[in-house]
């Protein structure tokens, strides 16, 4: 075969290969760019946004929580209620772990809220899920009132394996509630709020309405951190979970509208 007639049978293949290429680095990057889309936070110039829920409340706020002066309110969670801050302006840890906290978590600005009339006690702990709650705090004095917020870390909202399946957690969830109401407590469920990437909600929604089902068949208040979160552009860390100042204070202030100190 002559010099030509070999180029001429490259070049002809190449009208044929060419395209294949395009298209596969089209395809390619059509696929990153859809992972970017949903697998990341939503960063914004402030800090990311929150992703989009489909679980709301129905039921109306009903009447306030009724306390005296001088009450203790304990708060039970993970990270978000233990106040975790990843950058910036940080105190030390609580409740045996070294990570870094906000200044203002929600437990500790809901009691500012309410004017110093009562006891707070944050007993939030990063990583934490519901059997971690009900086994950790199991000797604790129950609070005149506990607010109990878990479901980030039982429905692994970053898709990492070992989600607890949500009949599990809502059996956990109501032992939690139960335990406190039992001692003669009130109990107020905190639904978690979105987390910033657009593919955690199908993962973590069943573990929002979960939570909304336990507090109605207990018959205690629940109260949607989403709801509170709302109206803040960029509610979340860079990280696209953790809380920041502004989203700890909307929280604080949302509680604080369902609690009557007297």
């Amino acid at each position: 075969m002559s010099f030509l007639a070999a180029y001429l049978r490259d070049l002809k293949r190449s009208r044929f290969f060419l395209p294949g290429v395009g298209i596969g680095a089209l395809l390619g990057f059509g696929l990153s760019a859809a992972w970017f889309q949903t697998t990341l936070p939503q960063w914004r110039p402030t800090g990311s946004a929150a992703a989009r829920t489909a679980v709301k409340l129905e039921a109306a706020p009903g009447d306030p929580v009724r306390l005296k002066r001088g009450s203790v309110i304990v708060c039970e969670g993970d990270s978000l209620t233990y106040g975790f801050k990843r950058w910036g302006e940080s105190i030390p840890g609580i409740n045996g772990s070294p990570s870094p906290r906000s200044p203002t978590p929600y437990p500790e600005t809901l009691r500012g809220l309410l004017g110093d009339q009562v006891t707070v006690v944050n007993h939030g702990k990063p990583g934490d899920q519901t059997l971690d709650g009900l086994t950790r705090w199991a000797r604790a004095p129950t609070g005149d009132l506990t607010i109990i917020m878990y479901g980030a870390n039982d429905a692994k909202v970053r898709g990492k394996p070992g989600a607890l399946d949500v009949r599990v957690y809502a059996s956990l969830l109501e032992a939690l509630v139960r335990r406190r109401l039992d001692d003669g407590g009130q109990v107020i469920v905190l639904l978690p709020p979105p987390a910033s990437a657009r593919d955690t909600q199908p993962r973590l929604d069943p573990f929002r309405e979960a939570a909304a089902q336990v507090a109605a068949r207990t018959g205690v208040k629940a109260v949607d951190a989403a709801d509170a979160l709302a109206e803040i552009g960029a509610p979340l860390q860079y990280d696209g979970l953790h809380l920041k100042d502004s989203a700890n204070l909307a929280i604080a202030r949302a509680l604080a509208a369902q609690i009557r100190v007297e």
